[in-house]
């Protein structure tokens, strides 16, 4: 006699991983697998099914009509077999060491075989290895292999950190079109023009033959009327590079001779070059509260209020003026309890909750005031709400810690904004 019972929904928890290992230990067995892959004199059985799941180009492989798909064996062609090794221990296990002295390997090849994860975690990788010293070498190899946020990554970095880049053995290396696009890019942050000016001249003295003919032009990108009148008639005008070639001669010549006839309160004409953007490092504030704000935290007409109206609820300090400034005002203004970072030259707002009684629940917002345009976006939003957290930046993107929800602590587990 059977008894009814409530049904039992059972589920093995360790089921999916002990298929992979048993999937794994299987390959050892030669009839238990449909396909052996050949790269560099290095054979490996393995399975169509599981090859077909990880990788977009052996599942076109596969399941068409092409004569790999019935073959037993696969020959690949120009693919490193340790590489391929790790590739398929990643298929079966889903686990993979990245190190400096593989990721080159292992995005050249997932690219060719279209593991897109594997090929999306190198690149993130690769990102937080950038340095003065690998910048160059990994903005030109994210080019060749197709890894757009490789190349924007190194390229900023390039801008931001040029002139250690430029100390290190890969910029002489540096292609002519590639060096002509970074001294004309109005980003590039050097401390005096004078920087600019030598780097020129230490690419060109590498291959003096060939890249002379070029020191007219890179001269060109610099802003030869804002470097010391000492500079130019005791260094350029007697470095031998500048001497060897007329056409610099001259234009080195023709601003001395400017700045001779320039006069105290000359007003300088509109052709001259502009100065490249004053970097300079500032302290940023924003909110508060000030002796006149109202005691009322539940004032719904001040949550009404246009924040275009307000007065201004953020600015920064100049330690070199000594003064400070306004800048456009915050939006959202009307939040207690948010965190501020700068990255790349901008401000994040994340979080923070409404500022009433009545509404008191805290947020995912993420605000990014762009500095270059003065203005401020919502962003990407963080994925939970938080109050009283911290924020940090650091290797190019945004860490939040803790904070609260409501009034129970969330945790101290970082959540990483990209």
């Amino acid at each position: 006699m059977v008894r009814n019972v409530d049904d039992l929904d059972f589920c093995l928890a360790s089921h999916p991983q002990s298929i992979l290992e048993g999937l794994r230990s299987l390959c050892c067995n030669p009839k238990l697998v449909d396909v052996t892959l050949a790269a560099g004199g290095r054979d490996f059985p393995c399975h169509r099914a599981v090859l077909a799941l990880c990788s977009v180009y052996f599942h076109s492989m596969f399941s068409g009509d092409f004569v790999e798909s019935i073959a037993a064996r696969v020959e690949l062609h120009g693919v490193d077999p340790d590489i391929m090794a790790s590739l398929l221990d990643f298929c079966y296990t889903g686990k993979l060491t990245i190190n400096q002295g593989n990721v080159e390997g292992l995005i050249r090849t997932s690219s060719q075989l279209q593991f897109q994860a594997v090929r999306t975690v190198c690149s993130r990788y690769l990102q937080h290895q950038i340095d003065a010293t690998n910048c160059l070498g990994i903005l030109a190899f994210g080019e060749v292999h197709g890894c757009p946020e490789v190349v924007a990554k190194a390229w900023a970095f390039l801008l931001e950190n040029f002139e250690a880049v430029q100390r290190w053995e890969e910029f002489p290396l540096l292609e002519k079109e590639r060096l002509v696009a970074c001294l004309s890019n109005e980003r590039l942050q050097t401390r005096t023009e004078c920087t600019r000016v030598e780097a020129a001249l230490a690419w060109v003295r590498h291959h003096q033959e060939s890249r002379l003919p070029h020191l007219p032009e890179l001269l060109g990108l610099t802003r030869l009327a804002l470097l010391p009148p000492d500079y130019l008639t005791n260094t350029l005008m007697k470095d031998g590079l500048v001497l060897a070639s007329p056409s610099c001669v001259e234009a080195v010549e023709m601003v001395c001779r400017e700045k001779m006839d320039v006069k105290p309160g000359d007003v300088v004409q509109s052709g001259s070059p502009s100065p490249q953007p004053n970097l300079q490092e500032v302290l940023f504030v924003m909110g508060g509260r000030s002796l006149d704000d109202s005691d009322d935290e539940d004032d719904e007409d001040d949550e009404e209020r246009d924040p275009r109206l307000l007065p201004g609820n953020c600015g920064f300090y100049n330690p070199k003026t000594q003064q400070w400034y306004e800048l456009p005002v915050f939006p959202n203004h009307n939040k207690y309890g948010y965190s501020v970072v700068s990255l790349n030259n901008d401000v994040y707002v994340t979080g923070g909750s409404r500022g009433s009684q009545s509404n008191t629940w805290s947020t995912t917002e993420t605000w990014k005031y762009i500095t270059r345009e003065g203005r401020w976006v919502t962003v990407a939003p963080m994925l939970r709400p938080r109050t009283n957290h911290t924020s940090a930046a650091l290797s190019g993107e945004i860490y939040v810690i803790g904070g609260k929800r409501e009034i129970r602590p969330i945790g101290t587990r970082p959540i990483i904004y990209l």
